[in-house]
């Protein structure tokens, strides 16, 4: 008997083992999930900023590349390649942020240039009042 009960125990400790190993592995599945979904969220969120802070006109090629990559980790996220999704929503983000300050300086340099033929046209007016 106390075999028997030995040979019990030992299949319980397996059984018990493999079930803890199978629930910490589905755990750490689900966590790389959420993860990589966050990052999308935050990628989404970077290229809706990008396109609204006038990227769509003034930094159209890196506004692209952002969504192209987004576009990318929505698709491995649906084939439920985590870690994939989750490499390409960072660089997404990093693009579309990238995108947004290009659109912002481009956009700065514009208002400066069209404020330095301003100012050029004022002193041009300036030195014929002067004459």
């Amino acid at each position: 008997m106390d075999g028997k009960k030995r040979r019990i125990q030992q299949v319980f400790v397996v059984v018990t083992v493999i079930g803890l190993l199978f629930a910490v592995g589905c755990a750490a599945s689900k966590t790389t999930a959420q993860l990589s979904g966050e990052k999308i969220f935050r990628a989404d969120k970077a290229f809706l900023d990008a396109r609204d802070g006038n990227a769509s006109l003034n930094a159209k090629d890196a506004l692209a590349v952002a969504e192209g990559k987004l576009a990318k980790a929505k698709d491995a996220f649906g084939k439920q390649n985590f870690d994939e999704a989750a490499t390409l929503a960072e660089q997404a983000s990093v693009d579309a942020e990238y995108a947004h300050a290009k659109a912002t300086t481009q956009k700065s340099l514009n208002i400066a240039e069209e404020r330095r033929k301003n100012n050029d046209a004022l002193r041009q007016e300036i030195q014929q009042m002067s004459k």
